[in-house]
């Protein structure tokens, strides 16, 4: 298994939290890894197995996907996207290692100690081994809510719009009330804010990547 340089010491903490389980007398654990290049975005190069740890600890929200080969490509895209971004925004966005570590707290209280413990055993990895992943992710994270944090205007043209066609359709639909728009006008201009962030975001990201030299290899996935 590969280690990857992280920008901060291994906390005491991440690194005792899954510490390998002693193996049964006479038993020896092993794991066995079949890997490839999937895809290469300037130098970095992302491997089978980065998919698959990501996939199997759940570091990307893929949503309902249930077809395994969607799945993973949904997450290698998402592998290049926040390497496009740490590598071509050059913007240094520091990540506290409290901010890691409560996200890696989050991951393990999700699918339980001794199942991540389980599963790092099938890889033939450490807990440290996962500790990029999350890194990198909150590093692109920060760097785009650096950029796009800053709420665009919204008319209150926009708001009545979202209010009628959006938000009373979705309340209505799930058998709830519907307040009055000046009870959630604030609430709904900071959703529209939101929404209007995630596509600039996605846009510049986009932009990004026809910047990039990205090879996928899309056989190394199946």
């Amino acid at each position: 298994m590969k280690r990857h340089m992280l920008r901060f010491p291994l906390l005491p903490f991440l690194a005792a939290l899954l510490a390998p389980a002693p193996c049964p007398a006479g038993q020896a654990q092993q794991a066995v890894t079949v890997d490839c290049v999937v895809a290469v975005v300037g130098s970095r190069v992302i491997s089978l197995t980065d998919v698959r740890l990501a996939e199997a600890f759940g570091v990307f929200d893929t949503g309902s996907e249930t077809d395994p080969a969607k799945r993973r490509r949904l997450i290698l895209e998402k592998l290049i996207d926040q390497k496009v971004v740490v590598v071509l925004a050059r913007e240094n966005v520091p990540v506290g290692a409290d901010k890691v570590e409560k996200a890696w707290t989050a991951l393990i209280d999700r699918i339980g100690r001794d199942e991540a413990r389980r599963r790092l055993v099938a890889f033939g990895a450490e807990s440290v081994d996962l500790l990029p992943y999350i890194e990198e992710k909150l590093q692109a994270e920060a760097i785009i809510e650096s950029r796009f944090s800053h709420g665009a205007a919204v008319s209150l043209k926009e708001i009545e719009t979202y209010y009628a066609e959006t938000y009373a359709p979705a309340r209505k639909a799930l058998g709830l009330a519907v307040p009055p728009l000046s009870e959630v006008a604030g609430a709904l201009e900071s959703e529209i804010q939101r929404g209007l962030m995630a596509e600039r975001a996605a846009q510049w990201i986009r932009n990004l990547r026809e910047q990039a030299e990205i090879e996928i290899r899309p056989d190394c996935l199946k």
